[in-house]
């Protein structure tokens, strides 16, 4: 394994985020990293809802619903032989009819029928060291990838990462927004400081943050979006 070869070395920009996923489970002499599939709908969120539909309502039950990870199948890795699996389930995602299934009701009717749902997968934070549990520092960034150049962007990231007590870490361009990757891994109790402390910061996905602790871990989509797969757009 690479583990004499610093991290940062072996993450570099324009990587797929499942690469990622792998030198991190290569470079922590991981035992367990896990993978989900789920439903994933290409719909905007209801903040940009509300920007083009001022109408556009979500009532508080529709609010506090919350679909719990554990529901959802999992695919484990214990070696590196395993990628191989994971990379397969991720070329044969299937699109899920939209009739088929519940559309948030913020989203203007006329755009129901042309809403693009399918099966996505998403890592993991919870992984399985040879020390006991331990996460992968993930967030979901409120950050319009066209909304200001990478020079002001990046640096910000950074240093709302360190901050936050991740000193080395990826910003992976998900397709409309940032997704930020801790590098090093936190224990459990680290893990609850770093999003809590989250949720206190501007530019935060705070929905996004309040679902993980709800399901006491986070999870990060690896597999394409918006017909773009998630790469690394700068590493820290």
């Amino acid at each position: 394994r690479g583990t004499n070869m610093h991290i940062l070395d072996r993450i570099q920009v324009g990587m797929p985020a499942i690469d990622v996923a792998q030198v991190l489970f290569d470079q922590h002499n991981l035992l367990l990293m896990e993978f989900a599939v789920y439903q994933c709908e290409e719909r905007p969120h209801f903040a940009e809802a509300k920007k083009k539909n001022p109408k556009a309502r979500r009532s508080p039950a529709e609010a506090l619903q919350h679909t719990p990870d554990s529901g959802e199948p999992v695919t484990l890795v214990q070696n590196i032989a395993d990628f191989d699996k994971i990379r397969l389930l991720m070329r044969d995602l299937k699109e899920i009819d939209p009739k088929a299934t519940k559309i948030a009701s913020y989203v203007d009717p006329e755009d129901r029928n042309r809403t693009y749902i399918h099966e996505a997968l998403k890592l993991i934070s919870r992984v399985r060291t040879r020390v006991g549990t331990c996460h992968i520092p993930l967030l979901d960034l409120d950050i319009a990838i066209d909304e200001h150049p990478s020079d002001i962007v990046f640096p910000y990231i950074k240093e709302i990462a360190q901050l936050l007590g991740v000193g080395s870490g990826a910003v992976v361009n998900s397709g409309k927004s940032y997704h930020l990757w801790g590098l090093e891994l936190m224990s459990k109790n680290a893990w609850y400081d770093f999003m809590y402390n989250a949720l206190l910061l501007d530019r935060i996905d705070r929905r996004w943050v309040a679902h993980r602790l709800k399901d006491r871990q986070a999870n990060i989509r690896v597999s394409p979006k918006w017909g773009q797969m998630p790469r690394v757009a700068y590493v820290f």
